[in-house]
């Protein structure tokens, strides 16, 4: 009995979509030695080679990744299947998506992953956005602690930290580069919002709460300063 997985839309061209799914004609178990082909087809039974040709302009070319069992079955790039051990196997078969290839402003492709290729071509376009990144994120958090009250060299060691970790992070575990510009794009709105506000005056009540801590905490520094060498004098005459 043929095996089919749940149909999925995929975009085959701009605001053109149909459901595909994935098809074992012989089933999902297999014999060692035995073997079949993977086929993608409409619910209705166009196959997917028909579509590809209809939109030849676009590159939808089925990607296929063994996530379980690497060694009891053998896959090539059509889809082609082998058994090669007895046991359980799990393949996922991925379809790009219609703008993976498609460029943006200064970005190449929207779906490339990574700033650096296997052969070792450097994507720009990648590194200077996760660079104007971690820029806009050191930025906005200097701007939401500039009226913090008194100084935390423990934070501010955090804040410069922070924007290098998560730059970082975005080299050794990629994103697509059209992810990586939404969060780019939605870091600078929220370092305009919160410059705007870190501009906006505070209420009158707010404001004068606002002073009066600042000015406590002043006094209160002022006067623990003074106290810690006569204390400590106490201590050292008490013990002689």
């Amino acid at each position: 009995q043929a095996f089919a997985t749940a149909p999925q839309n995929i975009y085959v061209a701009d605001g053109e979509h149909v459901k595909v799914a994935a098809i074992l004609p012989s089933g999902s178990k297999l014999a060692v030695g035995e073997q079949t082909k993977i086929q993608y087809q409409t619910v209705e039974g166009k196959p997917f080679q028909v579509l590809l040709a209809e939109h030849p302009e676009n590159k939808l070319i089925p990607d296929w990744k063994i996530t379980k069992g690497e060694d009891r079955i053998k896959i090539d790039a059509e889809g082609n299947v082998e058994a090669l051990q007895p046991g359980d196997v799990t393949i996922q078969g991925t379809i790009p998506g219609l703008a993976a290839e498609k460029g943006f402003l200064f970005i190449d492709a929207l779906g490339r992953v990574g700033a650096q290729d296997p052969d070792g071509t450097i994507h720009w376009d990648i590194v200077a956005m996760i660079v104007f990144f971690g820029i806009s994120l050191y930025v906005s958090q200097m701007l939401s602690g500039q009226n913090s009250s008194g100084g935390n060299p423990q934070q501010d060691t955090v804040n410069k930290i922070t924007p290098v970790i998560f730059s970082g992070m975005f080299l050794f575990f990629p994103l697509p580069a059209g992810v990586l510009m939404y969060m780019v794009i939605g870091n600078i709105f929220q370092t305009a919002q919160t410059y705007l506000l870190s501009r906006e005056p505070l209420p009158e009540e707010l404001q004068k709460i606002v002073e009066t801590q600042e000015k406590e905490a002043a006094v209160t520094e002022q006067k623990a300063l003074p106290f810690e060498p006569k204390s400590a004098k106490k201590k050292a005459t008490g013990g002689s």
